[in-house]
């Protein structure tokens, strides 16, 4: 089972890095519906990715590896920990405005874009 948990955690990982290529790659192309549709379909992977690689982490610490107090007391975890925690929260404002985009997507509309926007996703 340590095995499965691991493999599962790792494909969480890699399928987190997947996500946020793709919307950077979606974000190099022309604005569109389609495009920004995608471009929320990939955050809410990207969302999901990270949730289940903090979900399954915290299984491999608390059943499936060493005791927790090995992990805890190390700093290249815990560093580790903090840089995902910040890369979380950064990530969270590009999130955010994606969100936003879905009353403008229902409806039909493109969602409105700055350029500053833009720049900052």
């Amino acid at each position: 089972m340590p095995s499965f948990i691991a493999f599962l955690h790792h494909l969480a990982a890699f399928g987190l890095v997947s996500a946020l290529v793709a919307e950077l790659a979606l974000l190099q192309l022309s604005f569109s519906q389609e495009v920004a549709k995608k471009i929320r379909a990939f955050d809410a992977l990207y969302g999901a990715c990270a949730g289940l690689i903090v979900l399954v982490g915290a299984l491999r610490v608390m059943y499936f590896e060493k005791a927790p107090d090995y992990y805890l007391h190390s700093a290249p975890f815990l560093l580790k920990m903090g840089l995902f925690a910040l890369v979380g929260l950064i990530s969270l404002y590009p999130t955010i405005v994606f969100l936003k985009w879905g009353a403008s997507l229902k409806a039909g509309a493109l969602p409105p874009l700055s350029a500053g926007q833009r720049q900052n996703l």
